[in-house]
C-alpha cells in the first residue's frame, strides 16, 4: 500500500475488539463480518446478508455432524453457533478479544449449545491445541488482521487433521490503486482504524497455502456481492453521529477515517479498489 501503513500487533487487534465490538455488533446484523447480497435489488438488512454470506461459508467447511470444527477468530460467536446448529458439529473458537470470548460463550449459552460450542481467547499464530485436532477450520474475516497469511496457515494446517478442510475469507487489492498518494493513504487510513493488516493479491493465495502445505479447492471473488457492506454500516454511524451527542470514541475514529458519506455512492458505482475473496482449501492426506 504506502510506506505509511503501520502493522496492527496481535495485542492492538485485540483492544480494538474489547473496545469496538458492540458498536460493529449493532451496526453489522449481530456479527462483525460483511454481508451477502445478491445484487442491487436484494433489499436485505445487514442481519440477513450477514446471516447468508454464514450460511455460504458453512457450506465451504462441508462439516459433519460429529466433526470438530475451528472458528478461528470467532467475533462475538454467531457464525460458529450458526455452524453447530447447521451441522451438529461441535465447535471451539478462539479470538484475540477476550470481550469477544465472553460474547461468544454468552451466545453459545444462551442457545443452549455450551456442551459443544466453546470459545477461548487465543492468538492465531500461536494457538493452544495439539497437531491433528481439528476436522475442519473456519477463518471468517480474521485472516485480516495478520500481515504474514501464509505463517497462519501454516499453524492453521497443523492444527488440522489429514484430509480437513479449511473455508476463510480475505480481502484483497483490486484493480490499480489510486494514482492520487491522499486517496492511497485514505485507503490505508481507512484499513487501520479497523486493525486491518495491508491487503494482498488473490494471485499470492497459491503461494501462501503451498508455503502452509494446503492445496487450494477454489477461490471466489465475492466482492460484487459484498460492496454493499460499506454503506451499510457507515450511513448508519453517519445518521446516528448527526443526531446524537453522544458518539462513541470508537465510532468517532471510524468515521473519522471513513471516506464520507458522498463516496458511499461512489463505492457503489465505481470499480472498487478493495475486494472479498472466499478461499477452500485441504491439507493432503
Amino acid at each position: 500500500m504506502t510506506a505509511d501503513f503501520v502493522i496492527p500487533t496481535p495485542e492492538e487487534v485485540g483492544d480494538f475488539y474489547n473496545q469496538a465490538n458492540q458498536l460493529i455488533i449493532r451496526f453489522q446484523g449481530g456479527s462483525m463480518h460483511y454481508g451477502y447480497w445478491t445484487g442491487p435489488d436484494d433489499d436485505s438488512d445487514f442481519e440477513q446478508a450477514s446471516d447468508r454470506f454464514t450460511d455460504i461459508m458453512i457450506g465451504k467447511v462441508g462439516a459433519r455432524a460429529g466433526d470438530r470444527v475451528l472458528d478461528c477468530g470467532c467475533g462475538p460467536g454467531k457464525p460458529g453457533v450458526q455452524l453447530a446448529k447447521a451441522t451438529g458439529a461441535e465447535v471451539i473458537g478462539i479470538s484475540i478479544s477476550t470481550g469477544d470470548v465472553e460474547l461468544a460463550n454468552a451466545r453459545a449459552r444462551t442457545e443452549g449449545l455450551q456442551d459443544r460450542v466453546r470459545f477461548q481467547h487465543a492468538n492465531m499464530l500461536e494457538m493452544p491445541f495439539e497437531d491433528d485436532s481439528f476436522d475442519h477450520v473456519m477463518a471468517f474475516e480474521s485472516i485480516v488482521h495478520i500481515p504474514d497469511r501464509a505463517a497462519v496457515l501454516k499453524e492453521i494446517a497443523r492444527v488440522l487433521k489429514p484430509g480437513g478442510r479449511v473455508a476463510l475469507t480475505d480481502f484483497i487489492t483490486k484493480g490499480a490503486p489510486p494514482e492520487d498518494p491522499e486517496e492511497r493513504q485514505a485507503l490505508v487510513d481507512a484499513l487501520a482504524s479497523w486493525c486491518s493488516a495491508p491487503l494482498v493479491d488473490v494471485a499470492d493465495y497459491p503461494g501462501f497455502a503451498e508455503a502452509a502445505g494446503l492445496v487450494i479447492d477454489e477461490i471466489v471473488d465475492v466482492t460484487e456481492h459484498t460492496k454493499y457492506t460499506y454503506p451499510k454500516t457507515y450511513q448508519p454511524m453517519y445518521d446516528y453521529a448527526r443526531t446524537h451527542d453522544d458518539v462513541p470514541p470508537e465510532m468517532a475514529r471510524l468515521l473519522e477515517a471513513a471516506p464520507g458519506e458522498e463516496a458511499m455512492k461512489w463505492v457503489l458505482e465505481e470499480e472498487p479498489t478493495e475486494g472479498v475473496i472466499i478461499v477452500v482449501a485441504h491439507l493432503p492426506e
